[in-house]
């Protein structure tokens, strides 16, 4: 893959960061780590409660942002603040990805949404959204696997024991043929758990990407909606 070039923003909610990937960015990744680790740790911890936490934080941060990294993706969006005492089990995968034939947008999008067909969720939706005033696909769908971040003893390798609800917005660059920028949101559940925070999760997710904008298009001025997105949310 080519440096990225695909220049936008969008608006994250509150209490979730946006954690670079790339390797070019590892020492800027590690300020926001560090950032991120003293905003959630109370003031008033015990420096020997403190710094324990502090480094398992820091370890399991980074190790996930550069694994994302790793497999190819510019940025990993995480909430990093919790809600009420809650912080959702969900992530937000920034990839940038370079399609080498000539096809067109539409072309390629209905070839996405086609091999999505069988496992998509709501065999009523297309799958076709806009996404700053352009074309782009979204796919929804689950898969049970295991996972691997819980220990369960007894249970085969093979089991699965969660759900793994991902939705991606496959976006084409209109300023850049060939470039398109991917959005894998994934939320994770207990098999038998209630679906309705899933639901909502997945909402808050379709919500964010209304606010993506594309930036540096040329020939084209930001509207004022553009400059107060600019002002509130990351720019990518």
């Amino acid at each position: 893959m080519t440096e990225p070039t695909a220049s936008f923003f969008m608006v994250v909610p509150p209490g979730w960061a946006r954690l670079p990937a790339d390797v070019a960015h590892r020492e800027e990744l590690g300020t926001i780590v560090r950032q991120v680790i003293a905003n959630a740790l109370p003031d008033d911890l015990p420096r020997d409660r403190a710094e324990p936490l502090r480094q398992e934080m820091r370890k399991r941060l980074t190790a996930t942002v550069v694994e994302a990294g790793d497999n190819g993706a510019t940025a990993v969006y995480l909430p990093v603040q919790p809600v009420d005492g809650f912080t959702p089990p969900v992530s937000v995968i920034e990839t940038e990805v370079d399609d080498e034939s000539d096809e067109a947008p539409e072309q390629v999008i209905a070839q996405i949404l086609a091999d999505a067909l069988p496992d998509r969720r709501d065999q009523d939706d297309p799958g076709i959204r806009e996404v700053d005033g352009g074309i782009a696909a979204r796919t929804d769908t689950t898969i049970r696997r295991a996972d691997p971040g819980t220990e369960l003893p007894g249970l085969g390798q093979d089991l699965p024991v969660v759900d793994d609800r991902q939705v991606v917005y496959t976006i084409p660059v209109p300023h850049r043929p060939g470039r398109w920028v991917v959005m894998s949101f994934s939320a994770i559940s207990l098999p038998d758990a209630d679906g309705q925070l899933t639901d909502a999760l997945v909402s808050l997710f379709d919500a964010i990407m209304t606010t993506f904008r594309w930036t540096d298009v040329p020939g084209a001025e930001p509207t004022t909606l553009e400059r107060r997105l600019a002002e509130l949310g990351g720019a990518a």
